[in-house]
């Protein structure tokens, strides 16, 4: 069965319903095609970022909102956690800064993370054991990436970790129906599950492509394209061509029986910035294996000049982490548009997956009673 994911026309119906008319957007500072960026931390030219910044100002739509409408993209070299070298510091000197954006920019996702980024790979994984994204993704300074002063993603708490997760949260199964059907062993190979066809997660089988909340860069196709009314936002992520509607001062959430794959979202305006709380999440698509009953996911999207748009989410979720955290990550303007993402589930693979999975498991019997240490499969 092949499914393909059409959903700009579900952007552009919302647009229409809210009698809106979307702007023409300028790309601003994106990466040429032809040359690698130099990373320019000169005085002169922080001097000059700081005049144009202080010379602009918000763009507002009809109703007085900030403008978040345009194309933007997440992709970042920065770790979600601290890394130890950094410890106690949030921010990265100038030089720091460019190290880490050089470095990031040479990576070809063939072999091992550049050399000097610690916590690299977790957002960008060049062994992945089910995936080539050196084959089917485009390098990171194509996709019109910028360098990111701080030294982690998360902010609170103030040391740039996870909190620990609860006794109740380590004790939690894992949910083996989640995203995919491969776990990274996190020593360049995999384990698989797939003792039946609902193992095989949800990215396989097209279900959901992770698109959020939270937003987190992808190992490629990291772009957004946001469109927003007086009563409604609209995201649609790259990935997946998926799009999430967020309905603003709609009143409460819908019934806790009620699990939606992407939450129930609920938006109002705090001053400039666009808040979203989403709850009643499905097992197969809570964050980090949380409690779908509990976790609560705040959302904050700020207009701080015209090429970016900080975005902040915080997780809270007391049966999984001992207090709530957040990160941010800052959405950067890009050209547009984003392309159509088609996510072709076929029976075929799932078949072949599962009797691949079942051979693994006989030769692994097989070596066992040969003698040799048998090979895993969970």
């Amino acid at each position: 069965m092949n499914r393909r994911f059409c959903i700009s026309l579900a952007i552009f119906l919302v647009a229409i319903a809210s009698m809106i008319l979307v702007p023409v957007f300028l790309a601003a500072q994106t990466v040429s095609a032809g040359a690698k960026p130099a990373l320019k931390t000169t005085p002169s030219t922080k001097a000059s970022k700081t005049e144009t910044r202080s010379a602009w100002t918000v763009p507002r739509t009809p109703d007085g909102r900030p403008d978040l409408h345009g194309y933007w993209t997440n992709l970042s070299f920065t770790p979600m956690e601290r890394p130890a070298k950094y410890q106690g510091r949030e921010f990265l000197t100038d030089k720091e800064m460019e190290e880490v954006y050089k470095a990031g920019l040479q990576v070809t996702y063939e072999g091992t993370p550049a050399e000097g980024i610690e916590g690299f790979g977790e957002l960008y994984n060049p062994t992945s054991v089910d995936y080539d994204v050196n084959t089917y993704a485009l390098s990171p300074w194509q996709n019109g990436i910028r360098p990111n002063r701080r030294s982690s993603l998360v902010v609170d708490p103030p040391d740039g970790r996870i909190p620990p997760l609860t006794a109740e949260a380590k004790a939690r199964p894992g949910q083996r129906r989640g995203f995919s059907y491969v776990e990274d062993d996190h020593h360049g190979g995999g384990i698989v599950h797939a003792d039946v066809p609902w193992d095989l997660g949800t990215n396989t089988t097209c279900i959901s492509m992770n698109s959020g909340p939270p937003i987190l860069p992808a190992e490629y196709n990291s772009n957004l394209l946001i469109v927003q009314s007086a009563g409604y936002v609209a995201i649609e992520r790259e990935v997946g061509s998926e799009v999430r509607i967020i309905p603003i001062d709609s009143g409460p959430h819908v019934s806790a029986n009620i699990q939606q794959w992407h939450g129930d979202a609920r938006g109002h305006w705090e001053g400039d910035t666009l808040v979203v709380e989403s709850t009643n999440f499905r097992p197969e698509s809570a964050f980090r294996n949380a409690n779908p009953g509990t976790l609560k996911i705040t959302e904050r999207f700020t207009r701080i000049d015209k090429d970016t748009i900080e975005y902040k989410f915080t997780i809270d979720d007391p049966t999984t982490w001992a207090k709530p955290w957040s990160a941010v990550i800052p959405m950067s303007h890009v050209n547009g548009p984003i392309f159509e993402y088609a996510c072709s589930e076929d029976n075929n693979d799932a078949v072949n997956i599962l009797a691949g999975a079942r051979a693994a498991e006989k030769a692994a019997e097989e070596k066992a009673k040969a003698g040799s240490s048998p090979i895993s499969q969970k």
